[in-house]
């Protein structure tokens, strides 16, 4: 633990050392941003503004409604030019294709011939799957969320943590644990969560935007997946959903949180729920068992993410 926290240290004053020198910075989430990409973003970009800096957020996809109540949500920016940043900071992207930026802008990549060190390239995550493509990577695959690496980066920093910088780092906490129901709801994290609350973080409006807000639309949605869903032969839950018509927006995240339902089965190795998007097949894989690792399942077909939850997207028809 003393050699991960002295790293951690390290890396912690190398990134503060690079955030001092850069003036103008952006700071970028994974394609279909979530509470964690997006409270990381948000949680980020207040800290920054106030040490003066000129701060701006990217996404390949606008963020959908349920998460207006976080800040700088219509900022957000779907082009970007990364030469007019001194430095690049993303968040939550379990690898480097997860931005959807990668292929236009190779320069976003420490790795890339593209890059010769400008912009500096910044890495914060918590994906086992992540390939470290940055200058500095500060990947914790322990944490539960990247807005709990922002936590113990803040914390070590002594950083005064505001009650709106506490609602986004929430936000990402109870994401990505599923509201304190997945395994990964640690100690630390109730501690981390008990503490964010004492600083301000208002909690009822996030959780009435993520787990209690549905469109009539998206209850469809849900139905059609639940009522496809089979047992399969190898004993997985596998369920699909073909899309008539290519979806925008709010109507292309409408099965996130279906597959956490169909996750209940009791039995099973393992939950895929598959959905056609345009031209993409986007596979979802949950379960509760603990010999099954689906990140491994999922880096066979291209994608990554956690043991017990992860994902792939597919150029394919169903």
């Amino acid at each position: 633990t003393n050699a991960v926290s002295l790293m951690k240290n390290e890396s912690y004053e190398k990134l503060w050392k690079e955030l001092k020198k850069a003036e103008k910075i952006l700071l970028i989430g994974h394609r279909g941003p979530d509470g964690d990409a997006l409270g990381s973003m948000c949680a980020m970009k207040i800290w920054l503004d106030g040490e003066g800096k000129n701060v701006d957020l990217g996404c390949v996809d606008k963020p959908t409604q349920k998460y207006s109540f976080l800040p700088f949500m219509s900022d957000v920016k779907n082009k970007i030019v990364p030469s007019e940043y001194d430095l690049i900071m993303i968040l939550d992207c379990g690898a480097h294709y997860m931005t959807n930026f990668h292929e236009d802008h190779p320069e976003i990549l420490a790795t890339s011939p593209e890059n010769q060190g400008s912009p500096f390239i910044v890495n914060i995550d918590h994906h086992p799957s992540n390939d470290h493509f940055g200058h500095i990577n500060i990947v914790d695959t322990e944490s539960a969320s990247a807005t709990m690496i922002l936590y113990d980066i803040f914390t070590y920093l002594g950083v005064n943590i505001t009650p709106d910088m506490a609602t986004c780092l929430i936000t990402g906490i109870y994401n990505d644990t599923g509201s304190f129901m997945h395994s990964n709801s640690s100690q630390k994290v109730f501690e981390v969560a008990s503490d964010l609350t004492s600083k301000g973080a208002k909690v009822s409006p996030l959780i009435k935007s993520l787990f209690k807000t549905s469109t009539v639309d998206t209850l469809k949605a849900w139905g059609k997946a639940f009522s496809n869903a089979r047992v399969t032969n190898d004993n997985c839950l596998l369920s699909s959903v073909k899309n008539d018509e290519p979806k925008k927006g709010e109507e292309a995240d409408q099965l996130s949180g279906a597959i956490d339902y169909l996750n209940m089965v009791p039995g099973v190795e393992y939950t895929l729920l598959l959905q056609e998007d345009k031209k993409l097949i986007k596979g979802s894989l949950r379960t509760r068992r603990e010999d099954v690792d689906l990140s491994k399942i999922a880096q066979g077909y291209g994608g990554g993410g956690h043991q017990k939850a992860a994902g792939f997207c597919i150029r394919k028809k169903m």
